[in-house]
């Protein structure tokens, strides 16, 4: 076969515009919510929103599409929430700056917004406000049952259900053998499901998280 003639590798998902809202739509953003929520902490979200730094991300992800190579959506997942992150710890420091007097430096998505459309920022099929606002609602319900566990399980699945962490990485973390570590975390997540099914009214597991 010619050179030319080989079939072109497809083009990744997260660099092309027509693909971006499906691939957005296929993460269980309820559960990044839930992520982001738990690295504010009660103080900074009195500062700054879930949603807003949601946005930021999409927006930064969007952005430097280029860095990332494409491997699968779990990689991708994992990109977004190390964006993410950063994103939390930049508004972290701008608290700390407001506080002390300091100039606020780091335009958020919201002062962005203001000043070019949302959907000249991102690509067509962006999340909306409305399904935020039922990403939002979810989330909490997820949170709720994650507060009703005892705090060694509710760690070990947040870790792993939440972070996404390697099973062996939360073992090591949390300073547990493996075998004890994965006792917990099915004892964890099978209460949490439980339970969350209780909130939600269904019986269905695509309804009860990840």
């Amino acid at each position: 076969m010619h050179p030319s003639d080989e079939p072109r590798p497809a083009a990744a998902p997260h660099r092309d515009p027509t693909e971006w809202g499906r691939l957005v739509e296929s993460l269980d953003i309820a559960s990044i919510f839930v992520v982001i929520g738990s690295w504010l902490g009660p103080k900074l979200r009195a500062e700054a929103s879930v949603e807003d730094l949601w946005q930021e991300t999409l927006w930064c992800s969007w952005r430097d599409r280029e860095q990332h190579e494409w491997r699968n959506l779990s990689a991708w997942r994992t990109w977004l929430l190390s964006i993410a992150r950063n994103r939390v710890r930049d508004a972290g420091r701008t608290a700390g700056r407001t506080k002390r007097g300091g100039d606020h430096t780091i335009a958020s998505f919201s002062l962005l917004a203001e000043r070019e459309s949302v959907s000249s920022m991102l690509p067509p099929g962006s999340t909306t406000p409305s399904r935020v606002a039922g990403f939002r609602e979810r989330a909490r319900a997820m949170e709720i049952a994650l507060e009703g566990l005892d705090p060694e399980l509710r760690t070990i699945v947040h870790l792993r259900l939440f972070e996404e962490v390697p099973m062996r990485e939360v073992a090591e973390q949390l300073g547990l053998p493996l075998s004890t570590a994965k006792e917990r975390l099915l004892r964890g997540v099978t209460r949490y499901r439980h339970r969350l099914r209780q909130m939600l009214g269904s019986d269905d597991d695509h309804e009860v998280g990840r």
